[in-house]
């Protein structure tokens, strides 16, 4: 009998253990953006497409436009916690997916850093003289050179300061609570459609959005 009630017991063990396993490795579930799907919405705003969707829990809204003069497109969030119970959010885990191909969401402070750097760059390349092997004695670069190069020093250094303000970081979101900010991705060499997946709580939701992947055009 004792033998009996012994392999009853591992039997028992061993289906828990299967049981925890298959709980952990639950995928979460995807809610997908449709046009007209009761749970999605669409309006235009200052000429950008903003799509929506809600469940019990969560609501959360999307749009996606370039940053200009950089090498980054930011996709802006605003997430609210309608449920009962916190929920996380973690923005550096989104991505954008284009075929089998995905880019990945980047560090607020990181890309702000790779702004600033570029734009200093791109403005001490415009501030150099530009001489020619004929004329190299008191060769100085024209006063347009220099606006030119004060100019995209300065928007480089806005955008850049933009981003750390707005760049939005992993937290949980309370009940009742909401966030909004920017998820900045590295442009594409070409314009581009994409399903963007971001995860909060245990749903991953997905939309379309496209991008024109603009480089940056300083002459």
């Amino acid at each position: 009998m004792k033998a009996v009630f012994s392999r009853f017991m591992l039997a028992s063990t061993g289906l828990l253990v299967l049981a925890a396993g298959s709980a952990q490795n639950i995928a979460p579930s995807v809610i997908r953006w449709a046009e007209g799907a009761p749970n999605a919405t669409s309006e235009i705003k200052d000429n950008v497409k903003v799509e929506g969707l809600k469940t019990d829990d969560v609501h959360i809204f999307v749009s996606l436009t370039e940053l200009k003069e950089t090498e980054y497109n930011r996709v802006w969030v605003q997430v609210s916690n309608h449920g009962k119970s916190p929920v996380d959010f973690k923005p550096e885990s989104a991505v954008l997916v284009k075929g089998d191909k995905s880019v990945k969401a980047e560090n607020p402070d990181k890309a702000a850093h790779s702004i600033q750097n570029f734009g200093e760059a791109k403005s001490q390349e415009l501030s150099s003289a530009h001489c020619t092997m004929m004329v190299t004695v008191g060769c100085q670069p024209t006063n347009a050179q220099m606006q030119v190069s004060k100019q995209v020093l300065a928007m480089s250094g806005q955008q850049a300061q933009w981003v750390r303000d707005n760049g939005l970081k992993e937290k949980a979101l309370a009940p009742g609570e909401e966030a909004q900010g920017a998820i900045v991705f590295k442009k594409d060499k070409k314009a581009a459609d994409y399903i963007l997946q971001v995860a909060v709580g245990g749903e991953t939701f997905e939309f379309p959005l496209s991008a024109q992947n603009k480089a940056p055009s300083f002459d």
